[in-house]
């Protein structure tokens, strides 16, 4: 068994039958072929969200009893899902130290942002602390892994997991401060760090990474439940985002709204993508970068939010329009990449 694979775990790719191989990055392909990559990437996300909404109206379920779940799958599910995601990892074949460098190099640079534009531009300080998380904190769990499976097959997204173990805790760390420099004005190193190491994303991360280190692997009882659990987390995840949309709502707010999403999903990717391309990054590892840019808000960013004390209807708002976006925009740089051979 290669290092980093846990029992059960497949090695190889399993694409869906009736899509074909997935080509090596590098050769370009027909604009059918990228199309329907780029199609396989969204279409389960419409779908799902399409679902929670339908069982919204449907009275199957609310949006306070959704709440309830969301704290669940903050708490449980995606730390499994990204503790699942490490864990099955070789680090030793998927470690690029030039794409983790870019990668904080670029989370500073969007960290400095965050903290200074965002107040100057709206008046409330919660306001800002939302706008500025949003900026920092993409929606890397649910979107790196979903991402790179449906264009590479499950059992070949290390680099793309591997990149989560990283920004994942870095992102979180980047959101506590933000969140609490403009609830208080200052933010004491023992407060963050305490914050930090309380975050469920980053005790799996380190958790994960930990039991890497041992010489025996998880039993596959064991596994296996890790696994369970980790499966679910996606479709809930997505579900939940379809019970919450209600675009209706987002009027009010429609200025922040449109300054948070045109800074998340637009300026962000724009600047560091074609950065990302002309430093030569390709295939998983370009895949990793364009979840870390171009994904939405982060569900998580919301309970965050409403702990923290900033705009929590404001932070739920950006995560539902910014995956609303995504469905557009996150197809059009997959095409755009697969149509070029880089992905």
């Amino acid at each position: 068994m290669r290092r980093g694979a846990a029992p059960g775990c497949c090695t190889g790719s399993s694409e869906p039958p009736g899509w074909g191989s997935v080509p090596s990055p590098g050769k370009e392909r027909s604009p059918i072929d990228s199309f329907l990559v780029a199609l396989r990437v969204v279409t389960p996300m419409v779908l799902l969200m399409a679902t929670g909404a339908g069982v919204r109206r449907a009275g199957l379920i609310d949006r306070p009893a959704m709440r309830a779940v969301d704290k669940l799958t903050f708490r449980l599910f995606m730390p499994v899902l990204l503790f699942k995601n490490i864990y099955e990892t070789d680090l030793s074949q998927h470690f690029n130290l030039g794409e983790v460098l870019f990668a904080l190099a670029a989370l500073l640079v969007l960290f400095a942002f965050a903290l200074l534009v965002p107040p100057k531009l709206v008046k409330g300080p919660a306001q800002a602390a939302s706008i500025g998380q949003a900026m920092v904190r993409s929606n890397y769990i649910l979107f790196g892994i979903a991402v790179a499976q449906s264009i590479y097959g499950e059992g070949n997204t290390g680099p793309v997991a591997l990149m989560g173990a990283i920004v994942v805790p870095v992102t979180n760390a980047m959101s506590v401060v933000i969140l609490e420099i403009n609830r208080s004005g200052q933010a004491g190193p023992g407060q963050i760090f305490r914050a930090i190491l309380k975050n469920p994303m980053v005790v799996a991360a380190l958790t994960a990474l930990l039991l890497m280190a041992f010489p025996f692997r998880i039993p596959a009882l064991l596994w296996s439940v890790v696994r369970d659990i980790a499966g679910v987390t996606t479709t809930i995840s997505f579900l939940s985002l379809g019970v919450s949309l209600d675009l209706g709502e987002a009027r009010e707010n429609r200025r922040l709204l449109s300054l948070g999403v045109a800074l998340r999903m637009f300026l962000v990717p724009l600047v560091f993508l074609p950065l990302s391309v002309a430093l030569g990054f390709r295939g998983p590892s370009l895949c990793a970068l364009l979840v870390l840019f171009a994904a939405p808000a982060a569900v998580a960013s919301y309970p965050m939010a409403v702990a923290m004390g900033a705009d929590g209807p404001l932070s739920g708002q950006l995560v539902c329009v910014t995956t609303v976006v995504s469905v557009v925009t996150m197809f059009c740089f997959t095409f755009l990449f697969r149509a070029l051979g880089l992905l």
